[in-house]
């Protein structure tokens, strides 16, 4: 049985994905962000303070390569960290004037950008679109989220007897 392209989920995601990425860095052009920039602003508009661990599970961003863009983005003036008022460990992520200003130079483009993406699907099917992808996005967070099951003990291995040594042929 040949595998069909056109009926795999995760090769019709990464399509749609590769589209959508497409639009919004063409939107986000002129603002001089790529769309991974412009989520750490967006994840940080209106929750000042949030851990860079909350920006991992707000963008989905993995942990070392926000941590580079975090540094990138404080150097540039877009966003400034500081000592975390309730954890020693962490430090708290906040938008700067110039990273206000960014996001909301480049929000008009990017929600453009989105409502082009679903020009040609019916209300009804974007909203069904928006549930889905929700859905696998949430499912995806909870099973990251809990613990993982503790492993049983496995009984100790029973030891072989010894094998004796083959007896010496007398010759």
């Amino acid at each position: 049985m040949a595998f069909n392209l056109n009926t795999s989920p995760s090769h019709l995601l990464h399509r749609a994905q590769q589209i959508a990425a497409n639009h919004s860095a063409a939107a986000l052009k002129s603002a001089g962000l790529t769309l991974r920039q412009f989520s750490v602003l967006a994840a940080l508009s209106g929750n000042e303070g949030v851990s860079q661990s909350d920006l991992v599970n707000a963008t989905g961003i993995d942990r070392s390569t926000l941590a580079d863009m975090v540094a990138r983005m404080e150097a540039g003036g877009m966003i400034k960290r500081s000592d975390s008022k309730t954890d020693a460990r962490a430090k708290s992520v906040s938008l700067t004037v110039k990273g206000k200003k960014a996001h909301d130079k480049a929000l008009p483009a990017v929600m453009k950008a989105d409502t082009a993406l679903f020009a040609t699907l019916a209300k009804a099917k974007q909203d069904a679109l928006i549930q889905g992808l929700t859905g696998l996005v949430d499912d995806a967070d909870k099973k990251v989220a809990a613990p993982a099951p503790k492993a049983k003990k496995a009984p100790a291995a029973k030891k072989a007897p010894a094998k004796k040594a083959p007896a010496k042929k007398k010759k």
